[in-house]
């Protein structure tokens, strides 16, 4: 049970580095203003927080995606991490293109 409500709360810490740090410019840039300052960072936290918190509210403390003794990522660990990768780039390139088609460089 502990494991799902850590997957719920990393879930709604990615939802929120979401509106704040990428919708909230975005928006700003709909509205047309100037300048528009927004986290790189966030790219790649958003996904990795959506991905591994919905992973531990569905497997909850059982979720084997490490070997703890020799501290990696199994295969479901990488697995996970790659689609986090994916995410970051997709979501960058979504961005990107919001930005373009209003007139930002």
């Amino acid at each position: 049970m502990l494991g799902r409500l850590l997957g719920l709360l990393i879930l709604a810490i990615g939802l929120g580095v979401l509106y704040y740090f990428l919708l909230q410019p975005l928006a700003q840039a709909q509205a047309g203003v100037a300048e528009i300052r927004y986290s790189l960072r966030a790219f790649f936290l958003v996904p990795l927080c959506v991905v591994f918190g919905l992973a531990f509210m569905i497997g909850g403390s059982n979720l084997n995606y490490r070997n703890v003794e020799a501290k990696s990522l199994n295969p479901l660990g990488w697995t996970l991490f790659g689609l986090v990768v994916v995410l970051t780039g997709l979501g960058w390139w979504w961005f990107d293109q919001q930005f373009t088609a209003l007139g930002y460089v």
